[in-house]
């Protein structure tokens, strides 16, 4: 039913979904040149209906997220190419995600470009019922677990 929901996305390739039951995990990307809309997979999970009765619970959303990093207002952004979606890049509470954001904002003032970000989606938690009673706040911010940059 949950691999279904993410396959049901217009943005994303359905040969991508991968449901490992035992990791607990659905793994998709999107179409290439697409972009899969967090406000539409928040409606695709609330679909499902699955919640309090079953005991699903999502654990947490990664994404991998390519596009422009900047630095606009004291925030570390990035920016979606082809539409006005950013995600505000953030260090998360574990040590380990703390030293690749700060990785990320040295990269930044070596002049390297920043091309993508993996991390986890802050807020995309908790039991489905509640979760799919209310979107996630914006801007979305991606704790960063990783990137990747070119150097100039």
């Amino acid at each position: 039913m949950a691999r279904d929901a993410a396959a049901r996305l217009y943005d994303v390739d359905a040969s991508s979904v991968v449901l490992d039951k035992k990791m607990g995990t659905i793994t998709f990307r999107a179409k290439k040149g697409r972009i899969v809309d967090l406000d539409q997979l928040h409606e695709s999970i609330k679909a499902t209906r699955l919640g309090d009765s079953t005991g699903m619970r999502l654990k947490e959303l990664v994404v991998t997220a390519e596009g422009e990093v900047i630095t606009s207002g004291g925030e570390v952004r990035l920016k979606i190419p082809g539409s006005d979606q950013y995600f505000v890049l953030a260090e998360g509470t574990v040590t380990g995600e703390n030293a690749q954001f700060q990785r990320l904002n040295g990269a930044l003032k070596r002049g390297e470009k920043v091309t993508s970000v993996s991390g986890r989606v802050d807020g995309w938690e908790g039991n489905l019922t509640q979760f799919s009673k209310k979107l996630p706040e914006k801007p979305r911010r991606i704790i960063v677990e990783k990137f990747q940059t070119v150097k100039p």
